[in-house]
């Protein structure tokens, strides 16, 4: 695994010259990660009197653990003393970021429940990120950190991340910079700055109608938008399911929904996403997009002695859901397995744009 470097840059900053040798980044994103009371009941250990995210994720660690960078959403705040808090307002605990961190996540794209407990929340969630060395992108504690554009850089390959959500839930937000919203002139001004600075950009969107699995003519129009501008891939999160991913202006790949990656809710198509897979390569001539993937996922909730337990499992191949790899779940865990991987193939997989199951 290669050694991630990062760093901020202003447009004061002269990007280096190409050299010869090709260059590679390769990314991993995936939905929303936001975590409800029953979770939180799920990963509570009475014993020790704390909370244990770690086992949540030990399927797709090294999954995540293989690319350079690793993206999600995070939805609520951090904080490090309780009480903790699900749906509607989520106020979550530290091990979560520790959790999330070891397993190898890098970036937290901020959501529509940033300011679920107000700047105070904000800023102990952003102190707690930072601890982790986890970059938050689309919210801010400070004006000036607010005008910065997040780069990632490995080689001499540097790839910009913007990230905007559509709104607060109607919550007051103290200072406007604080929070990145859907402005499609502030991005169109973003991507000209981001284009001074590096050699790719990434915008993160959260938008959308819940529960939708295919996006509406707002999403459409921002995209195109946005596409317009100059940014070279799009990813989207918001509607909890995943909704699909098409080309715009016949070059750039544009996923509207990655689903839910984490999260207690449990109706069809919430309890699933994808690690979108990517890779971005720089060679003497151009910097392109060399090749997209993705990877189901599901948020597994099965009885374990007499609790419920949470598992994030990745769907490599259907003909390997067997109740002998997978002792820990029940007939009907296993069945509702493969059907999200059939939900998600028939719903995703578009080999005319290459896009296409890992």
């Amino acid at each position: 695994m290669a050694i991630k470097i990062f760093a901020f840059f202003d447009s004061s900053k002269t990007p280096l010259p190409v050299e010869s040798k090709n260059k590679s980044i390769s990314i991993i994103s995936v939905g929303d990660i936001f975590i409800h009371q029953s979770v939180l009941d799920a990963v509570y250990n009475k014993n020790e009197k704390c909370y244990d995210f770690n086992s949540c994720f030990d399927k797709v660690d090294s999954i995540l653990q293989s690319a350079d960078i690793a993206t999600n959403w995070f939805g609520g705040v951090l904080d490090s003393s309780g009480p903790f808090y699900g749906y509607p307002s989520f106020k979550t605990p530290e091990a979560l970021a520790f959790a999330m961190k070891n397993v190898g996540f890098d970036i937290a794209f901020r959501t529509n429940h940033t300011m679920d407990y107000s700047e105070k929340g904000l800023r102990t969630t952003t102190h707690l990120l930072k601890k982790y060395n986890i970059e938050q992108v689309g919210a801010y504690i400070t004006e000036a950190e607010s005008k910065n554009i997040y780069v990632y850089e490995k080689d001499n390959l540097k790839i910009s991340f913007l990230s905007y959500t559509y709104g607060m839930n109607d919550i007051p937000v103290p200072k406007l910079w604080m929070v990145n919203f859907i402005d499609t002139v502030k991005i169109k001004d973003d991507i000209q700055r981001a284009k001074s600075i590096s050699d790719f950009i990434i915008v993160a969107l959260h938008f959308g109608i819940e529960y939708q699995r295919y996006p509406n003519s707002e999403q459409k129009k921002i995209i195109r938008t946005i596409a317009d501008a100059g940014a070279n891939l799009i990813i989207g999160s918001h509607p909890h399911v995943i909704q699909p991913v098409e080309i715009v202006n016949n070059k750039i790949y544009a996923a509207y929904s990655l689903g839910n990656f984490f999260c207690g809710q449990r109706m069809q198509y919430c309890d699933a996403g994808v690690m979108l897979k990517y890779t971005i390569t720089k060679d003497k001539d151009s910097i392109y997009l060399k090749q997209i993937s993705y990877i189901p996922t599901w948020n597994a909730k099965y009885q374990q002695a007499d609790n419920y337990k949470f598992k994030i499992l990745p769907i490599l191949k259907t003909a390997e859901i067997t109740k002998q790899q997978y002792q820990f779940l029940s007939d009907e865990n296993i069945e509702r397995m493969k059907q999200v991987y059939q939900e998600t193939f028939e719903h995703l997989n578009k080999p005319e744009i290459n896009f296409t199951c890992e």
